[in-house]
């Protein structure tokens, strides 16, 4: 039954939890406490787990550019900071058709501009913070502005390029086409990850004479990868990756990994159409071309020196730690992301070294699209139950086989089910917990809620109760150990099939494809997937004449083989007899462990 794959775990967490967290508010605009007349901005942001003032700021670059209209009277959109009807094929992003906003703390309602900290009414020249001055030019002072109340609303957008460097067309990142329903973005995923994008604020009449409260939010995307292994008494070294086709050549020392991705690395540059959700705000990053690169290279991989990791909080991580490198973001992306590797696993006393070639896990595709401000983690698994070969690809048994010296039926019944899926692709087994993610690597807890299962046969498989179950296994079994384990089925209700879609950190769960459970702690748990259903055994009614070799049978139960010694071929009539049409066959099973952390 050793047909198991390499298991992948993945995970995201929201870049807001080390970046844009700092930004993001709990609470609507405040009301002033100067004029209501004045417009004045603020990024204040009053939540206990929200940075604010300072600290918020500092992470902007102390400042930020912003550009707004007015609709006035009805449909009809006018210039906030520079006379004139605004145009859809200007480019505002320009001063003064754009004003500078910088940090001044210590001049907080100092002026009626600036009621937080934050001021925009200067003349010509350097404002705000040392080392982040916004740059007025001369001939484009910043004056105040006041709100119109003819106007029946006003429409405000913001970016921070926190180390943005040259201008115009040699500025990185290159910002043009700046509308006030969004822009064009060229950057390196360095220069993502320090650009900030407020969430486009659509204020009424009502809500004039407020700080206009912006909820900036990270561009960047971030990911890691890591492998770890639990095969008993082994440890695994000399990983080489390997392409699914010729997407690139074998390497040992960096991690690549085939798949569609905009860029082959983290140095890659990319360009976005950047537009804002209709409902919330929020910036949405559209790829002007679709993802043009077959494969990723996450870093390089050192086990040439090292042995993998043996848990998930002690992987092996490519590039050399667990520190996220930025990326550029994929959220066109529409294909699977796929592990294929040769390893060594080398005994931990005796030094013996033993081979094995194409090991393979698949990334589903659901998990693969790289949203801004978000982290990825993807961890995979190298188990005893592996679906590589010690032998020759295609034709050896896939998985590890334990040498024993009893004769026990044990080892025919398992290489005999290895025969019968030689030819079924190998499912894998994904699973995702929100929040199980910190920097050590992955650990699913009681407290982070569900775990959500999906599995990769092809395509998404259709989950039922018939075809995946969940078993409480004891602490330390490996997934090969499942054929001889005993298990414990969980109560029925603890594993559900989702009958309406969830949507988690951008990760649509789809209804039909995805279960679910809600682990208790300190407990290990077994996934089971039914690969293939067992065969019974079906015998049919012969006709014609006998044929040699074959066997037959008194009635369709199998149970007397007829005695064919005196048969002739070609010539004994065996209609009255049956013979085996369909033969018996296992069912086969997918496992994947889940190891649930103590309650803290």
């Amino acid at each position: 039954m050793k047909k198991n794959l390499l298991i992948a775990a993945i995970a995201i967490t929201a870049l807001a939890s080390c970046t844009s967290n700092d930004f993001v508010g709990d609470t609507g605009p405040q009301t002033s406490s100067g004029t209501h007349g004045a417009i004045s901005f603020d990024m204040n942001t009053p939540a206990i787990t929200r940075a604010t003032g300072a600290t918020a700021a500092g992470a902007l670059g102390y400042k930020f550019k912003v550009y707004g209209v007015k609709k006035v009277p009805t449909d009809t959109y006018y210039n906030v900071f520079a006379t004139g009807q605004y145009s859809t094929d200007a480019d505002y992003n320009a001063d003064p058709m754009a004003y500078w906003v910088w940090w001044g703390e210590t001049n907080a309602k100092a002026t009626t501009s600036n009621t937080q900290g934050w001021e925009y009414v200067g003349a010509a020249g350097e404002h705000g913070t040392e080392n982040h001055k916004a740059t007025i030019d001369n001939n484009k002072e910043q004056t105040i502005k006041y709100w119109d109340y003819m106007a029946s609303q006003y429409e405000f957008v913001a970016y921070s390029a926190t180390h943005i460097t040259g201008s115009g067309d040699n500025a990185t990142p290159k910002i043009t086409k700046y509308t006030k329903d969004g822009f064009t973005v060229q950057a390196t995923a360095a220069d993502l990850a320090g650009l900030y994008i407020a969430d486009k604020k659509t204020i009424s009449s009502t809500d004039y004479g407020k700080e206009v409260q912006f909820t900036f939010r990270a561009a960047g995307t971030k990911v890691r990868l890591g492998i770890y292994e639990t095969i008993p008494g082994y440890g695994v070294k000399n990983v080489s990756f390997r392409p699914e086709a010729s997407e690139f050549e074998a390497t040992t020392a960096n991690a690549k990994l085939s798949g569609s991705f905009n860029g082959t690395s983290s140095s890659a540059n990319g360009t976005y159409n950047v537009t804002y959700n209709a409902t919330t705000g929020i910036a949405e990053f559209d790829n002007t071309a679709a993802s043009a690169n077959n494969y990723f290279d996450f870093g390089t991989f050192a086990s040439a020196s090292s042995v993998l990791g043996t848990t998930s909080i002690d992987p092996m991580w490519a590039s050399g730690s667990a520190t996220y490198q930025n990326v550029l973001p994929n959220t066109d992306n529409v294909a699977n992301m796929i592990l294929k590797v040769d390893y060594d696993l080398v005994n931990a006393i005796s030094g013996e070294t033993i081979h094995v070639t194409g090991a393979k896990a698949v990334v589903p595709q659901m998990y693969m699209t790289w949203n801004p401000n978000y982290a990825y983690t993807y961890l995979f698994k190298i188990s005893d139950n592996t679906n590589g070969t010690t032998g020759t690809e295609g034709t050896s048994p896939t998985g590890l086989f334990p040498i024993t010296f009893d004769a026990v039926t044990i080892a025919t019944t398992d290489g005999a089910q290895v025969g019968t899926i030689t030819t079924v692709s190998t499912p894998a087994i994904t699973t995702y917990q929100n929040g199980s993610v910190s920097d050590a690597g992955i650990t699913y807890a009681n407290a982070n809620g569900p775990i959500y299962i999906t599995v990769k046969d092809g395509t998404l498989a259709s989950l039922t109760n018939d075809n995946i179950h969940l078993y409480t296994v004891d602490a330390g079994t490996t997934e090969a150990d499942l054929i001889l384990t005993t298990k414990t089925k969980t109560s029925s209700d603890l594993l559900s099939i989702l009958n309406t879609s969830e949507t988690l950190q951008g990760i649509t769960f789809a209804s039909g494809t995805t279960a679910k459970f809600t682990p208790a702690a300190n407990t290990t748990y077994a996934i089971e997937y039914l690969v293939s259903a067992a065969v019974t055994a079906v015998y049919s009614q012969a006709t014609g004449k006998y044929v040699s070799g074959t066997k037959y049978y008194t009635d369709n139960t199998g149970a007397t083989e007829v005695d064919t010694s005196s048969f002739e071929a070609g010539t004994t009539d065996v209609s009255s007899y049956y013979f085996l049409s369909t033969p018996a066959k296992p069912a086969v099973y997918q496992y994947k462990i889940i190891t649930v952390a103590a309650a803290q």
